[in-house]
C-alpha cells in the first residue's frame, strides 16, 4: 500500500548511519577547534565530549533526524521530543553513576559544577516547547517537570522525567543551570570547512584538506577502535599528527593528486603503451606496468585540467609547461638519432626513452617528480606529440 515502508525499508541502515556520521563530524568540527591544553573524545564520555583546562569539561549529546513533516521540513524539538528527554535521562544517571564514585550529594555537585552539558540537534525548537520554561524557573523545575510528566501518557517519557527527578534539589538546580542546546545544526561538513578556514587555510585549499583531515582522522579512528583504544584527541596529538596537511595546505606548491579512478578497459590499445611496447621497454603481456605508466600519465592529464579549472594555472603556463618538455624530449631525439643508421632504431628508441625518464621538469618555479615528469612525457606520447623511434609519426598520429 502507498505511504506504508517495505520490509527492508524498514531494517535499513540509512538513518543510524547518517547520525554516525552526524557524530563524527561535529566531533571532528570540535577537534578543529582544540585549544592548548584541550582534547575531545568520540564516545568515551559522551557522544562527543571536551576536556578543557582547569579540570572543566563539555558532555556533548548529538540528536539527528531524517524525520520530516508534511511540508517536507524537519521535525521539531517539541515539549516531549524523545530525543530531548533521554538525552536527560541519559545526563541525570551519569550525575548519579556510583561506578565513578558519585555516591554523595558533595561528589554530584562537584561533577556537575565541572560539566557543561550541550545537546546538538539538526531540530528546531518550536514556540511551545516548554522544557525551555523549566530551564529558566530554576528553584521551581521539580514542579515544572512533575507537571509535565502528569502531561504525557507515553511511559517511556514518563521514565525518562523520573530519572530526571530522581535528583535531590541542589543537584537538579545545578544541573539545569549548565544545560545547553544547538540546535539548527545541520550542515555539520560546512563547520569544519569554516574550522579549517580559521587555520588561515587559503580557501582554494579547504576543500582539499578537508578531504585529506577526514580521510586519515577516519583511518587512525578505526586503528584506535580496532586496538581497543578510546578515540580522543589532544591539542598536541593534533598537532604532531596532522600538522603536515595543514602546512601543505598553505604552502603555495601545486598540490598533486595521486589518480585512484578505473583506467581504460584495453590498456594495450593506448598510443603510448604501444610505443612503448614496440620498441620493447616491456612485454606486451605486463598489465602490471601497463596499469602503472597509465597511472602516471593520468595523474598528469587530471591535475593539469584540475589546476586549469581551479584557477591554480592558467591555460598559458600549462602550454609553457608542455613545450619546455616536448623541447627537452626534441633535443634529446635529435642528437641520438642524427645521423644515424636506421637499423639501430630500437636501441636508439630505447636510448631516447631512458634519458628522457631521468629529467625532472618543474611547472613554474616547483620541481615535478620522476612519476609527474614521466607521466608528461607518456602524455605527450599519447597524444601523440612526441615519440622514441625514427618514423614515430608516420607509425602512431
Amino acid at each position: 500500500m502507498a505511504g506504508q515502508k517495505t520490509h527492508a525499508e524498514k531494517t535499513a541502515a540509512d538513518d543510524k548511519s547518517i547520525g554516525f556520521d552526524y557524530q563524527y563530524y561535529y566531533f571532528l568540527h570540535r577537534v578543529l577547534k582544540l585549544g592548548k591544553r584541550q582534547s575531545v573524545g568520540l564516545e568515551v564520555m559522551d557522544d562527543v565530549h571536551t576536556e578543557l583546562e582547569n579540570d572543566q569539561q563539555i558532555l556533548i549529546q548529538l540528536k539527528h533526524t531524517t524525520q520530516r513533516k508534511r511540508d517536507g521540513s524537519l521535525i521539531n524539538l517539541t515539549t516531549f521530543d524523545s530525543d530531548l528527554w533521554k538525552t536527560l535521562s541519559n545526563w541525570s544517571k551519569v550525575i548519579s553513576d556510583k561506578a565513578s564514585g558519585r555516591n554523595t550529594e558533595e561528589s554530584k555537585l562537584n561533577f556537575v559544577g565541572k560539566t557543561e552539558f550541550m545537546l546538538v540537534t539538526n531540530k528546531s525548537p518550536t514556540s511551545t516547547c516548554r522544557f525551555f520554561n523549566v530551564l529558566e524557573t530554576n528553584n521551581d523545575s521539580r514542579k515544572q517537570l512533575e507537571l509535565l510528566k502528569t502531561q504525557t501518557r507515553d511511559s517511556t517519557i514518563k521514565d525518562y522525567i523520573q530519572d530526571v527527578l530522581s535528583l535531590s534539589d541542589p543537584v537538579l538546580i545545578a544541573f539545569f543551570s549548565k544545560i545547553h542546546l544547538e540546535h539548527d545544526v545541520e550542515d555539520v561538513i560546512t563547520l569544519c570547512k569554516e574550522s579549517i578556514a580559521e587555520h588561515h587555510v587559503p580557501g582554494d585549499r579547504v576543500e582539499q584538506l578537508f578531504r585529506d583531515l577526514d580521510s586519515q582522522i577516519r583511518q587512525d579512528n578505526f586503528i584506535s577502535i580496532k586496538n581497543g583504544e578510546k578515540i580522543i584527541i589532544s591539542f598536541s596529538d593534533f598537532s604532531k599528527k596532522y600538522r603536515r596537511f595543514f602546512d601543505l595546505a598553505r604552502n603555495p606548491d601545486l598540490k598533486i593528486s595521486e589518480y585512484h579512478e578505473s583506467l581504460p578497459a584495453n590498456l594495450k590499445d593506448q598510443i603510448f603503451i604501444r610505443q612503448l611496447t614496440d620498441i620493447g621497454d616491456f612485454p606486451k603481456d605486463d598489465v602490471e606496468y601497463m596499469s602503472d605508466c597509465t597511472r602516471y600519465m593520468l595523474t598528469v592529464k587530471t591535475n593539469l585540467l584540475r589546476w586549469q579549472l581551479d584557477g591554480d594555472l592558467t591555460s598559458e603556463e600549462v602550454a609553457k609547461f608542455n613545450g619546455e618538455a616536448k623541447m627537452r624530449w626534441q633535443n634529446r631525439y635529435r642528437a641520438i638519432h642524427r645521423g644515424k643508421n636506421k637499423k639501430d632504431g630500437i636501441a636508439l628508441a630505447i636510448k631516447v626513452l631512458d634519458e628522457i625518464r631521468i629529467e625532472k621538469l618543474m611547472l613554474g618555479s616547483q620541481y615535478m617528480g620522476t612519476e609527474f615528469s614521466n607521466g608528461e612525457y607518456y602524455y605527450l606520447s599519447d597524444i601523440p606529440e612526441i615519440g622514441w623511434l625514427s618514423d614515430w609519426e608516420t607509425k602512431y598520429k
